[in-house]
């Protein structure tokens, strides 16, 4: 033991505070993040509930919907698990950020599972293309398993189920989930960075704001009142420009102290 650990020795926590190492205020705000990240599967759930009429005339297997939010909610469940073991705290070598972990993999993926559930929804069975998506999810399993980067090729499956909810619902917003997924990167890379753990709140919420775009842009479908190309150049332009303006400023932020 440490001359550091001996001096000021504490007791163990038990229970909850056991499984947590952040500070009292960055846990509340990573707690939220992530609750309403497990919870907003349930936005899509209600834009295609509340314009099923809608949905069942555009896509081809609409009732697939719901297994892709059932897979969305499962994929938040393993999260939470992760993270948990993780300690809440984020940093390189974990399973939550660059190293394999079992509860890690089944987050990716039920992502996987869901998309293929979208395309499938959206465009119904296409053989080929199932198998395409089929082979992608399994590269990925392949590269991840073996500790290579493996982001690309889930990459590919997002952009086949954008491309897929274009093509159904012929509303261009879809493709502001391409930029959501970009900034959740941008988020990541400065959290193992700086190791400011409020920045885990931000890769949470930015990462599941791609199904609000999916609400959104199949509720203003279904009122026949879509956002145009031009609002969507317009929020990726901005975006782009804010994430570049911000990034000297959160590249300073200092490591949140461990609880623990």
């Amino acid at each position: 033991m440490s001359e550091e650990n001996q001096a000021g020795a504490q007791p163990a926590p038990a229970g909850l505070r056991a499984q947590i190492d952040l500070p009292a205020p960055v846990a509340v705000w990573v707690f939220a993040a992530h609750a309403i990240a497990l919870l907003s599967p349930l936005v899509l759930l209600w834009a295609v509930h509340a314009n099923w009429y809608y949905v069942a005339g555009q896509a081809n297997a609409p009732g697939l919907f719901y297994v892709a939010v059932a897979f969305m909610m499962a994929s938040g469940a393993f999260e939470f698990a992760q993270n948990t073991a993780d300690r809440w705290y984020l940093r390189s070598g974990m399973g939550s950020t660059t190293h394999s972990a079992l509860a890690d993999f089944l987050f990716y993926m039920c992502n996987a599972l869901s998309m293929l559930a979208l395309i499938t929804a959206c465009i119904g069975v296409i053989w080929w293309l199932l198998a395409l998506c089929v082979l992608v999810a399994g590269v990925f399993a392949f590269l991840y398993l073996t500790g290579r980067p493996p982001f690309t090729a889930f990459g590919v499956l997002g952009f086949l189920s954008t491309l897929a909810l274009f093509l159904t619902f012929d509303n261009p917003i879809v493709f502001l989930q391409l930029v959501t997924g970009q900034l959740t990167l941008y988020f990541f890379a400065l959290l193992l960075k700086t190791r400011a753990q409020s920045l885990h709140g931000c890769v949470a919420l930015v990462s599941t704001s791609g199904l609000w775009v999916i609400a959104w842009a199949i509720h203003s479908s279904a009122s026949g009142r879509p956002p145009g190309w031009v609002l969507l150049v317009a929020l990726a332009v901005a975006a782009g420009v804010l994430a570049l303006a911000l990034k000297p400023r959160l590249e300073q932020l200092k490591a949140t102290p461990r609880r623990y």
